[in-house]
């Protein structure tokens, strides 16, 4: 085995160790288990022996570099703790940094994988570098730049349609009844809302999306209350699909609904104080009538937002419950350029109810059949710029029209 390189890799690991455990251990409320130095310098060794194996035995050497292998470990490494704790490379940590903000460098489309593992162009914006050059939704990206699209994961695919600002991109497309073509595509930053088919949806009844809780989502929020004020007495905020997102914007937005100074969620964890979030000042809707859909792919910052209306009572929560992810990541840079998410907090909502596991049950139970809510997804990554239809030509949504039901029998609210 070569072990010139390693060797001095185990001896900086294992001062690297014990100089951590040093300083920190007074800092954290519960040490980690002690372990024999002699188990840890055996495993350390074990690990060193099996990545030498891998690179003078493996099928393929091209995918044996100390550069990927170290990689997979610290991937490994995290899973192996919890399914939200993780290792992204320099190349997603990146695409997971521009999507939080709301805004990056890229094509002006949405993509999805189909059936066959090929990536499909489910949306073109207008006037965006993809709409520019000819893209039409339905085409199928076969490669960029050379890079073979097939059965490639969706996030991979996704980071090679980003890039720099005013770069370009030559995309391989397949039409339907067409011959494969290439286009140049200069990318150009496209801006993602956070708030997507906002508009009235009857009788005065407010209906607006959030698609994740960005940078802008307060912003955002405060923007339609503003537009539609006068058109609206009653509102249903759509939360199903909702993966999550940033904390302190989750607080920012609820703030809109309550009073100043009341509890929307606490955060536990073990090296840390809790810490108490509340809602602060800004511009108040306390009275506006709120139904609140979910359903089991809402998570994390979606949760707080659902458990906090529920738990004040402020609004009716329909729909299915949650998926039950609360519990708080937090990013570290890695000197690679990569970056690892480490779970290190669990969120309780006002009446210290723990979401994680758990989820949030909402206050009137709506089932919808699976290819229902599968169509319903399709529809509102194709379509998002009106309210949602409760009856749309491939589905039904039972709990949109639930929701409409239950906030027509609220006292209607003049907007200020």
């Amino acid at each position: 085995m070569k072990f010139r390189f390693l060797f001095p890799l185990l001896i900086l690991l294992l001062t690297v160790g014990c100089s951590i455990s040093q300083e920190t251990a007074q800092d954290v409320k519960t040490d980690p288990p002690v372990e024999d130095e002699v188990i840890v310098q055996k495993e350390l060794l074990a690990f060193m022996e099996l990545m030498e194996f891998a690179r003078e035995n493996y099928v393929d050497a091209d995918r044996v570099t100390y550069e990927r292998l170290f990689h997979g470990a610290m991937k490994g490494m995290l899973n192996s703790l919890d399914p939200y704790s993780s290792y992204d490379s320099p190349e997603d940590f990146k695409l997971m940094m521009e999507s939080s903000r709301g805004s990056f460098a890229g094509i002006g489309a949405t993509v999805q994988k189909n059936e066959d593992g090929e990536t499909r162009i489910v949306k073109v914006m207008p006037g965006k570098p993809a709409d520019k050059a000819g893209i039409r939704g339905g085409d199928i990206v076969l490669s960029a730049d050379g890079f073979l699209f097939q059965d490639k994961p969706l996030d991979e695919c996704v980071s090679k349609l980003r890039g720099e600002d005013g770069s370009s991109v030559i995309l391989k497309i397949k039409r339907k009844d067409a011959p494969e073509k290439e286009f140049v595509v200069k990318r150009a930053v496209i801006k993602t809302p956070s708030l997507t088919n906002m508009g009235v949806i009857q009788d005065k009844i407010g209906y607006l999306r959030i698609n994740q809780f960005t940078a802008t989502t307060a912003d955002e929020l405060e923007d339609y209350l503003k537009k539609y004020r006068k058109k609206i007495d009653r509102l249903i905020i759509d939360l199903r699909f909702n993966p999550g997102g940033q904390l302190d914007v989750t607080v920012e937005a609820l703030s809109l609904f309550l009073e100043k100074g009341l509890l929307i969620v606490s955060v536990e964890g073990r090296t840390e104080k809790p810490v108490r979030h509340e809602s602060i000042s800004c511009k108040k809707y306390t009275e506006l009538p709120l139904v609140v859909l979910i359903n089991e792919h809402s998570a994390s910052a979606s949760e707080i937002f659902a458990g906090c209306m529920k738990d004040y009572k402020r609004g009716v929560i329909v729909g299915r419950k949650s998926f039950g992810k609360g519990s708080v990541q937090r990013v570290f840079p890695v000197p690679d350029g990569g970056g690892a998410r480490l779970t290190i907090a669990k969120y309780y909502t006002p009446s210290r109810k723990v979401i994680h596991k758990h989820g949030i049950e909402p206050d009137v139970m709506v089932k919808i059949p699976e290819k229902d809510n599968r169509a319903i997804a399709e529809y509102m990554m194709e379509h998002d710029t009106a309210p949602l239809k409760i009856q749309g030509k491939d589905y039904k949504d039972l709990q949109l029209e639930k929701a409409v039901s239950i906030v027509k029998t609220l006292k209607p609210f003049r907007m200020p």
